[in-house]
């Protein structure tokens, strides 16, 4: 059995997937921090499946791209827990995860994440008759730039969907990433190292420090 878990964003998500199929997910949207949920979480689908934790074979959780402290978390949870049973664990692609909970929709899939800074973790899809393949590579390109790149209709998925389409003039959004879709995603052939965090771009403290170092004095 593998169970899979996001906290790449605002929400966090955990699954427990059994030949493909979910056996137990849960999700939240209530603003605290993912230090604070995500592991009552995994206790919480543990029990509404009536499992054990030795009965989990594999550990998936998204890696990036994302919030910086999110995903920290995600990781650090995911291998702790799959550490303690001496199991795998692997890594997925946030946007890719995310993209991976719209095989029902065929056309083009667009994974936006909120970067801040006027910037959109962001990645193009396409999906047809429940397959999914990769367009773009995962990108951190200006809002603006990304917005009206691929042509309408488009599905929107993650956490920046719901504004991509007011401001891209689309008609369509998902605003999560599900455990299931990183479930997905891993079960495609699309795991990674879980340790290598995907950033895409430097956190907010290395660019502060950049930000705020003095240039060195010229040699006298």
């Amino acid at each position: 059995m593998l169970l899979a878990i996001d906290s790449s964003s605002v929400t966090a998500s955990a699954a427990l997937v059994r030949d493909g199929a979910t056996v137990a997910e849960a999700f939240l949207s209530n603003g605290l921090t993912h230090s604070h949920t995500l592991a009552p979480m995994i206790d919480m689908v543990l029990k509404n499946a009536a499992a054990s934790p030795e009965e989990v074979t594999q550990v998936v959780v998204t890696n990036g791209p994302g919030s910086f402290t999110g995903l920290r978390i995600g990781v650090a949870t995911a291998l702790g827990f799959a550490n303690a049973l001496g199991i795998p664990c692997a890594g997925v692609s946030s946007l890719m995860a995310a993209a991976y909970g719209a095989l029902d929709f065929d056309g083009t899939v667009c994974a936006a994440m909120d970067a801040r800074r006027g910037q959109l973790y962001c990645a193009v899809f396409q999906v047809q008759n429940s397959h999914l393949s990769r367009v773009t590579p995962d990108q951190a390109p200006a809002r603006e730039s990304f917005l009206n790149q691929p042509p309408p209709p488009v599905l929107w998925v993650g956490d920046a969907a719901a504004q991509c389409v007011r401001e891209g003039d689309h008609i369509a959004a998902r605003p999560y990433v599900s455990g299931y879709g990183a479930a997905l995603c891993f079960l495609n052939g699309h795991g990674r190292p879980a340790d290598k965090i995907v950033y895409l771009r430097a956190p907010q403290a290395e660019r502060e420090r950049l930000a705020n170092a003095k240039p060195a004095r010229p040699a006298t």
